[in-house]
């Protein structure tokens, strides 16, 4: 409101001091125009009482010497004291002493007059002139209409605002109302959209879609927290038993050890991986970058496969190949994969790794079963399991490959299943070969 009433009050003073400017304007232009017709009829011959006779509606017509004597002189007012400006031909404001005769009476007083000045070639002076009152009463009659007018159009202009802004914001209303009544049990409610096609509606839209990704990811966590506290409950039962109902000097203690051995090891690894997890996300990407050979770290995991496996290592197509990215989780990417191809392969595996374009190619593929085409997909999310019983007594924990994935895309790239020549999965992992220099929205955390 207030802004308004400032803005009209500004432009009311604006206009009416351009009006008043106009209006003295044109009566310049009017007085210089009545002194250059009678300094015409001068020069020719004129009679001066003529020129003063036909003039008597107008203010004042004066015609006389520079030192201010009179000639001739017509009109409604008559200067009682000299009247000729200093400079002669210009218009100028000057305030004299006149005598205003009026149809009953004759006053005596000083007025501000404006006056248009010129000479003839006679040496005599003409002065056309008029009292600015009558600008003055017009401007003032104007300032009393906005007086009034002003305050009147200020309380329209404030009603209709207030009125129009509170229809607009109405639906803004109803969206914090529904936006505060949403809590961490009721995820699934959502804002109201209103059929306004403005950024109201866009507002609402843009909400309901924030809410759907807290709600998917709330989701997800009680999940990931479902499956992880029902994945530890087994070892932990599993060795809870064994401690409780055996004893070292049982005749089968060793392979109680070993069971014991692996329920632990099956632990620590499904620890592990939990806090890999917690403390990735999804959508990280690597900021402290190293230099990394990735067919370095497939030959050691060669070795190792080699030392501790009866299988065959095919490593006929590995490249020397190096990518900018974190040496740890690159080094638990192929641990991973050649974990998951050592458990299911029947003979053999086989490594390879190559530059294509900005990416390096990693491949791990095994000679077992392979996975069927509708699971290729799936074997990705967390705690899957395409084979139950045989994961959980090989040792497998389902989180392997979606940290391979998670990985991958963290360093600018991809993983996907294939079947591989050799009759099982292979799996082909995209890295991106300068992670730091080809991803500009680097965003994550280590």
């Amino acid at each position: 409101m207030g802004v308004v009433l400032l803005t009209l009050v500004g432009g009311s003073f604006l206009l009416l001091e351009a009006y008043e400017r106009q209006l003295t304007n044109n009566l310049d232009v009017s007085l210089q125009q009545q002194v250059a017709d009678r300094v015409a009829l001068l020069e020719n011959g004129g009679s001066k009482s003529l020129l003063t006779t036909v003039l008597q509606d107008e203010a004042f017509v004066w015609i006389g010497d520079a030192d201010g004597t009179v000639t001739a002189q017509g009109g409604a007012i008559f200067p009682l004291e000299n009247p000729v400006p200093a400079d002669v031909g210009s218009t100028a404001t000057v305030a004299l002493l006149v005598e205003e005769r009026k149809p009953d009476e004759i006053e005596k007083e000083v007025m501000e007059l404006r006056i248009a000045s010129g000479s003839a070639s006679t040496g005599q002076v003409v002065l056309a002139g008029a009292e600015l009152e009558v600008i003055d009463e017009t401007v003032s009659g104007l300032v009393r209409l906005f007086a009034i007018a002003v305050p009147i159009v200020t309380a329209i202009v404030g009603a209709l605002a207030w009125f129009i802004t509170g229809r607009a914001l109405q639906p803004v209303a109803s969206i914090q109302t529904q936006a505060s009544a949403i809590t961490g049990a009721t995820l699934g409610d959502r804002v109201p959209v209103p059929d306004s096609g403005d950024e109201i509606e866009d507002l609402a839209t843009t909400v309901n879609q924030m809410l759907d990704r807290i709600e998917s990811h709330d989701t997800a966590i009680r999940q990931f927290s479902s499956d992880a506290s029902h994945e530890l409950k087994s070892p932990i039962a599993n060795i809870r038993a064994l401690v409780e109902t055996r004893s070292a000097d049982d005749d089968d203690w060793p392979a109680i050890k070993n069971k014991l051995t692996s329920e632990t090891d099956r632990l620590r690894d499904l620890v592990d991986n939990l806090l890999f997890l917690a403390s990735h996300h999804d959508h990280d990407r690597v900021t402290n970058t190293v230099a990394v050979s990735l067919d370095e770290l497939l030959f050691s995991e060669a070795e190792l496969v080699a030392a501790t496996t009866g299988l065959r290592v095919d490593l006929g197509s590995i490249e020397p190949v190096t990518i900018d990215g974190s040496s740890t989780d690159l080094r638990r990417l192929v641990r991973n994969l050649v974990d998951n191809a050592t458990r299911h392969a029947e003979s053999r595996i086989a490594f390879a790794v190559s530059h294509v374009e900005t990416h390096a190619v990693v491949v791990v593929a095994d000679d077992g079963p392979g996975i069927d085409i509708e699971d290729r997909q799936r074997v990705f999310e967390r705690f899957t399991r395409l084979d139950e019983a045989r994961a959980r007594d090989d040792g497998g924990t389902g989180l392997g490959l979606s940290i391979v994935a998670q990985i991958a895309a963290a360093h600018g790239g991809d993983v996907v299943v294939t079947q591989h020549e050799l009759g099982g999965a292979a799996f082909r992992v995209r890295l991106s070969i300068q992670n730091g220099a080809n991803s500009s929205d680097v965003m994550g955390k280590r």
